[in-house]
């Protein structure tokens, strides 16, 4: 009987060792997790900011993307089209490039872009299908700064150019210079007192001189969602009696809007790019007479897979 007693209670003080080292066990790994998982927290925060410290550091910042959709699109009034403005549209095929080459230094920067916009779509007016059209613009833009007495203030000079791809004609330069102000690295705002904006061709649009001003901003809003997005705009500071177009008349602005899913599959993503515009001179141009018509919003969005490079 003791004997029995004796192993029953060798046998419940290894059961209780054994538990023991399980339930220490199981313990110890969750804190060689909880370790293991501060140590990637850590590195990953010491790649994003040798990341950002890539991007600040003085030279050359360049990239690219295209956006390539089909069936994923449409424009509503815009008048940066070959033959008749749409009120609704079927894509067919759209096509779009972007790209950038960025300068920066220690007193001063000088960024350029590129936007090129391609589409060829199916018209409907009413329940009547029109012939296909074809749609294209460019817009290329570049800004020189230097700054003053902080890294967020600096005199600058911009100048634009916007136009129908290929025909390159009607379109629009404008060139200013004023002050620049960027109160985070991603996000940049410009008030130019002094610029000129060349609209041709001369005999259907009117060139002025007047004030350039706007923002822009790079940045990831979400992980995984980058967001691109530029506002310019022009205030003319003459009327055109000739044409009985008054300043405001004269005023004109373009927000564009770019929302990128990168990498979902070998560097393939999804992105959307709409773009607004107000121009009451294009709009004229273009046939329309109605006061109220002439300064509706001209809107296209292009909905497509992306794939972007950068250096």
């Amino acid at each position: 009987m003791k004997k029995l007693m004796l192993l029953c209670a060798l046998f419940c003080a290894f059961a209780v060792n054994v538990f023991a080292q399980e339930t220490a066990t199981l313990d110890e790994l969750k804190a060689m997790k909880a370790e293991k998982e501060a140590v990637q927290a850590g590195i990953q925060a010491e790649i994003d900011a040798l990341e950002k410290r890539i991007l600040e550091y003085p030279g050359w910042t360049m990239g690219a993307g295209v956006l390539f959709g089909l069936n994923f699109g449409g424009l509503n009034n815009w008048y940066y089209t070959k033959g008749s403005p749409s009120e609704q549209s079927s894509r067919i095929l759209n096509i779009g490039l972007g790209a950038y080459a960025n300068y920066n230094a220690a007193k001063y920067y000088w960024r350029n872009s590129l936007g090129i916009g391609w589409s060829r779509s199916n018209t409907v007016f009413g329940d009547i299908e029109q012939p296909a059209i074809e749609q294209g613009n460019l817009n290329l833009t570049s800004l020189a700064g230097y700054y003053l007495w902080s890294d967020k203030l600096a005199v600058s000079a911009r100048a634009n150019w916007t136009t129908i791809l290929f025909d390159l004609s009607p379109g629009s330069v404008t060139a200013s210079a004023g002050l620049s102000y960027t109160p985070m690295k991603d996000l940049e705002f410009w008030v130019h007192p002094l610029g000129y904006q060349w609209n041709y061709p001369g005999d259907d649009f009117t060139s002025t001189p007047g004030a350039s001003f706007g923002g822009s901003y790079t940045g990831t809003i979400y992980k995984g969602i980058k967001w691109t997005s530029t506002l310019a705009g022009f205030y003319s500071y003459v009327d055109d009696e000739e044409r009985g177009f008054t300043s405001q008349d004269l005023f004109n602005w373009r927000w564009t809007n770019g929302f990128t899913i990168d990498n979902l599959w070998n560097g393939i993503g999804v992105g959307l790019m709409v773009d607004l515009i107000q121009n009451k001179q294009l709009a004229a141009d273009y046939g329309i007479t109605e006061a109220a018509d002439l300064g509706v919003i001209q809107s296209l969005y292009n909905l497509g897979f992306t794939y972007s490079i950068s250096k």
